[in-house]
Parts: C-alpha cells; structure tokens; sequence
C-alpha cells in the first residue's frame, strides 16, 4: 500500500512538472476577469492622452485630452477633459457606471456653460468627434462580475494569453477578450456585431510597468474596419494611487470645477 501510495505521489509530481500551468487551466473566465480587476483597476488614476483618428494616410482629427478615472467603489467614474484642439478646448465629459445598468453620461459644453445628459443606449456612439466610444472608454474600468466563456488559450505579440467570449446583451453581439497569462492585463478585444461581423478591435502596442511593477497600457490601437479608420491612442503621462474630489463625480459640479489646482486635503 505503501508503495503505491509513493508511486502515485511520483506520477502527480512528474505531472505537475511537465505540464506546470495544469492547475492554472481549472480558472474560469469569472476567475479571470475577476483577477484583471483586482490585479489593474483598484486605485483611481489620471491619464494624459492624445488621440488621432487617421483613414488611410488621412488624419481625420487631433486631440489631447485628460482622463481621470476611479474604479472603485460604484459607480465607477470616468471623467474626460479636453485640452486640444482649442475649438474642443474645455469639453468635458463625465461617465458613471453601475454593474448591470446602463451608463449614465453627461456632457459639459463651456461654451454655453451647459451640461448635458446623455442617451447611451447607443454604445457606439462617437465621444467628442475623436472616433472613440462608450465600449472604447469602458476598457478603462472593467467589471468582475462580468460573465464570458473561457474559449481557448493561445499565444499573442509573444504573450500567452486566455481569449474569453462575453456575450453582449439584448443580443447586440460579443466580445471576444485576450487576457494575459502572467499579468492579467487586456491586450486585444474583438468585437462583434449581432450578425457576427467585425465590428471593432481594440490592441495594445505597447505597455509600461507602473511603480508597483505592474503593465498598464503606454499606447493603444482601435480599427473600425467598416470605416476604414484607425485610432491611436498614446497616454503621455500617467499617475496611480491618486484622490479624486466629490465634485468631479458629481454632475451639477465637473463642468466647472478646477480639478488641477484642487490638492487633496491632508
């Protein structure tokens, strides 16, 4: 009895040893998105972005802009700043979003000093005129409770990946996510419309390691191969662990709000 209870012990060693990920193929996609939440999107962070939509060798639009977001606790919030061109100088817009409802989205126009709700039925609706969209900015405060299928694993720009499928509600299609193996960070979404065309994609080019030694996005790449466009997205700065004042979250008050000389209070 001995001896086989040894032998056995030996074969579940060897096992482990050829195949050293086997116990890591027992997650499933809830495990995984759970963990690109817990690992990336906890502390709220302030990004400085410039964005070019080209078609062909056509450059379309040019813009800079700030993106404050907070992932935690709901509703999530992500508010937009816009700094060029001078003619979009001061729009702003303000996102908040709950598990399991629609966004709630406010837009601020500086010229008339007027905010705006926004009807976001429509997630593929253009923000600003720089070609993004409400599924674009989401990326930036994913949810856990998010529900996919685990659809197969395979290698991406050298990195080994889980590719998850979610499926998109009322029927408007699915996505499908790769996720990296070591990091649990997004690198390419796939999404698809109801008739199961290409819709959009949605890749990172390139990644940067925070303090904490975690990657996070240094540029992105979004193709709308209906349109023929392709945006760039590049974050010039990016700063982690920041606070956010109630005021920007708030829709009466991020339309005015002088967020850049606010200092957290000690």
């Amino acid at each position: 009895m001995q001896c086989r209870a040894t032998s056995f012990f030996i074969v579940l060693l060897a096992l482990l040893f050829l195949f050293p990920g086997a116990h890591v193929e027992a997650m499933t996609a809830k495990d995984i998105l759970s963990e690109v939440v817990r690992r990336n999107f906890q502390d709220a962070f302030r990004l400085a972005i410039d964005l070019k939509t080209v078609k062909g060798k056509k450059t379309l639009s040019d813009h800079s802009l700030w993106c404050v977001v907070r992932p935690q606790p709901e509703p999530a919030v992500i508010f937009v700043d816009f700094e060029e061109p001078k003619d979009s100088r001061g729009l702003r817009f303000l996102f908040l979003l709950r598990d399991g409802e629609q966004p709630e989205a406010y837009m601020y126009l500086p010229a008339s000093e007027k905010t705006l709700p926004l009807d976001m039925d429509d997630a593929s609706a253009d923000i600003g005129g720089t070609g993004l969209t409400m599924d674009d900015i989401r990326i930036f405060a994913p949810k856990s409770s998010e529900e996919g299928t685990l659809v197969r694993q395979e290698t991406l720009d050298g990195r080994d990946c889980y590719v998850i499928r979610v499926e998109l509600a009322e029927g408007k299609g699915e996505r499908l996510l790769w996720i990296s193996k070591d990091q649990f960070t997004m690198v390419k979404v796939e999404q698809y419309g109801p008739d199961r065309k290409l819709r959009r994609v949605f890749r990172v080019v390139e990644f940067f390691r925070t303090e904490k030694g975690t990657e996070f996005p240094r540029e992105e790449e979004v193709v709308v191969p209906g349109k023929g466009l392709t945006i760039r997205v590049r974050q010039q700065n990016a700063v982690f662990g920041i606070e956010i004042p109630d005021e920007l979250t708030d829709p009466k008050t991020f339309g005015k709000f002088q967020w850049k000389s606010w200092t957290a209070p000690s």
